[in-house]
């Protein structure tokens, strides 16, 4: 019989050669000096079944030691001892080191002597469970191979009552998973022999479709797929009979019980069963948001290849704009400056006061016009870029770009507008300056207004810009619906700047009724 292994710790070495004295003859004795050395001695000796260890060493603990050691093996059982009777030292131990037995220094050879046999007797019977254990798993093992190779053997010998019943539970409980997992899910689940004849559909089939089970299952998988999906589905049908292999999900219309059609993809599947049977299997799924979502992308996709043609084409109307300006305006002006010029170096020759008169008149006639033409490349500098924005704000600007405006004799212009530039930087208000402008270009090009009101105000946390008119209006639906040139550059831009702004626009117009549009914008913005 292999003698019972007690690995002691103690770093006094008179109470090693003690322990060992007394107890050699009945066990096996390993000895260490410290925490580390009983460490080294625990993972380098097999079937220590006791480890027992002084709690006070040089280096680690005999606490720490004990706790390494269970995280090493939990099966050796653990005794400290100890000169401390304190309760933290006791409930550290049982805590940390996970400890049987404590035991108080100086120790007595009678009571040690009984918690080695105890602890012996537990140690035998921890590893005597251990081997029932195994036993028995093995004993399990070989027991579920008997049962495989008995349902194999012969059909009648599953009719057993006892194994018949375990089945049958086994079979009400994945019932039950399937069941819950069918009703709970979003999707269609429908089950059909390979004849086509219904076996099942999940409660998602009538709330998505509108049959009932009984509608659903008394026809064929395919009844309710549109005419053009039934001959591909039978197809992939018959090929997933013949090689076993799911085809790839396939995007199908679907007619609900209401004539209604829905956007489904459906995954089609085979389940072998025992006895060589085999039923098919699908799962569809409802995609029309995903559709729906798929050709709003699709829209907002195709409106911003229009507006970027419509960009291309506005800038190329405004290049083609500014060089008929630069010719039909500066050029003609150059020219007749470059005449008076030569006039007066004409002038200039004959030297004489009369001619002195005239050139000097004619200087004050150049002047007057350089000062026209500065005033003309100023305009046309304003609408390429509001400097007076960055120079002043948009306030300062607003007041400019109005005053613009009313050299309309055949407009009147209302303005009552409070102060907004404190509330935006800069940039954004270069985009709130460009929605004034926009907003006064289209009514002066297409509404043929006579009254114009300009109104901004702070209503709450709230920022309104609006711009009120008595054109002749237009259908706000269709040009919203439209796309392309039908919608026209104007509108988009507005729509584009509102959304760096994280505003929100509102127009309001009917033909013949004039038209409203309004700006709202939060004074705390976190776009």
């Amino acid at each position: 019989m292999i003698p019972f292994k007690i690995l002691f710790v103690d770093d006094e070495e008179i109470n090693l050669l003690n322990f060992r004295m007394i107890f050699q003859e009945r066990y096996e004795i390993i000895t260490a000096l410290s925490g580390e050395e009983g460490l080294r001695c625990f993972e380098n000796t097999k079937d220590i079944g006791l480890v027992i260890s002084d709690q006070r060493m040089p280096g680690i603990s005999g606490t720490e030691m004990l706790s390494k050691i269970y995280d090493i093996d939990p099966d050796p059982i653990r005794v400290l001892l100890t000169a401390h009777s304190q309760v933290e030292y006791v409930l550290d131990a049982i805590n940390l080191g996970r400890i049987y037995q404590y035991i108080l220094k100086p120790w007595d050879e009678n009571t040690l002597s009984q918690v080695i046999d105890r602890a012996q007797d537990l140690y035998q019977l921890k590893k005597e469970n251990i081997s029932l254990t195994d036993k028995l798993a093995e004993k399990n093992r070989k027991l579920k191979l008997a049962n495989k190779k008995l349902l194999n053997v012969n059909i009648e010998l599953e009719r057993d009552v006892q194994r018949r019943e375990k089945l049958e539970v086994s079979l009400r409980e994945s019932e039950e998973r399937f069941r819950k997992f069918a009703n709970a899910t979003q999707d269609i689940i429908v089950l059909f022999d390979i004849s086509g004849r219904g076996l099942y559909a999940n409660p998602a089939a009538e709330r998505l479709l509108g049959y009932s089970d009984d509608e659903f299952l008394q026809k064929p998988l395919v009844f309710a797929l549109c005419r053009k999906d039934r001959h591909i589905v039978k197809e992939e049908i018959s090929m997933l009979l013949t090689t076993n292999q799911a085809p790839h999900p396939r995007e199908v219309r679907v007619q609900k019980k209401n004539l209604e059609y829905l956007d489904m993809e459906m995954n089609l599947f085979c389940i072998d069963l025992s006895g060589g049977e085999r039923i098919i299997g699908s799962m569809i799924r409802d995609i029309s948001q995903r559709k729906i979502a798929e050709e709003k992308l699709r829209l907002s996709e195709k409106r911003l290849g229009d507006l970027s043609a419509m960009l291309i084409t506005a800038q190329d109307d405004e290049r083609r704009r500014l060089a008929m300006e630069l010719h039909d305006e500066f050029g003609q002006s150059l020219a007749a400056l470059k005449l008076q010029i030569r006039g007066m170096e004409n002038s200039l020759h004959n030297n004489n006061e009369f001619h002195k008169d005239k050139i000097i008149e004619a200087l004050r006639e150049l002047r007057q016009y350089v000062n026209m033409q500065i005033e003309d490349v100023r305009s046309l500098s304003r609408e390429l870029w509001p400097m007076m924005v960055d120079h002043l704000g948009v306030d300062a600007a607003f007041e400019n770009l109005i005053g613009g405006f009313l050299g309309h004799a055949e407009v009147e212009i209302d303005v009552n507008m409070e102060h907004l530039g404190r509330f935006f930087p800069v940039e954004e208000q270069r985009h709130l300056y460009r929605l004034l402008q926009e907003s006064l270009n289209n009514v002066i090009k297409h509404a043929n207004a006579t009254d114009i009101q300009v109104r901004a105000s702070i209503v709450g946390d709230e920022i309104v810009l609006a711009v009120h008119d008595n054109g002749c209006g237009f259908d706000v639906e269709a040009v919203s619906t439209s796309t392309g040139k039908t919608r026209g550059i104007g509108l988009q831009a507005i729509a584009e700047r509102m959304k760096i702004l994280c505003g929100k626009m509102e127009i309001n117009s009917r033909p013949g009724m004039g038209t409203s549009i309004i700006f709202t914008l939060a004074k705390n913005r976190n776009c």
